[in-house]
């Protein structure tokens, strides 16, 4: 019963997606003619048939149901992942992955902790300069 009403979920979402313009030659011009009734029709027996599907077929069912909560599982586990890495502090890096610092690494760590660069914000700044008298 998962499957079917996420299937819903997303034909809903489907439906208030934006559609293309109306083109003369397009799929649409073919099928101008159906009216709501019809539609209605058409989607009654439908969703009467997807739910005596899990009747007829029990064991597809079950491994679509197994495939869909996989699926749900990575899903909220890959939100989880960029909800972490989002909500961390820019000012607070995370300590590389194992302890395999090179050299490099830690003589550029004491460059930028020793304070190399002497400049100051206000010396960053340059003087102002009026704009050239016109003559």
């Amino acid at each position: 019963m998962r499957i079917i009403r996420t299937i819903i979920l997303l034909t809903g979402i489907g439906i208030l997606l934006p559609s293309p313009p109306e083109t003369s030659n397009g799929p649409d011009a073919q099928q101008a003619d159906l009216g709501t009734p019809s539609v209605i029709g058409s989607a009654t027996m439908a969703f009467a048939d997807v739910a005596s599907f899990c009747g007829r077929q029990p064991g597809v069912c079950q491994t679509a149901g197994y495939v869909a909560g996989k699926l749900e599982a990575k899903a909220k586990y890959s939100v989880k992942l960029i909800y972490e890495w989002a909500s961390e502090s820019a000012g607070d890096p995370q300590p590389p992955l194992g302890n395999q610092a090179s050299a490099s690494d830690s003589a550029a760590k004491v460059a930028t902790e020793d304070g190399q660069s002497t400049l100051k914000p206000d010396d960053l700044i340059p003087a102002w300069r009026a704009p050239p008298k016109k003559s």
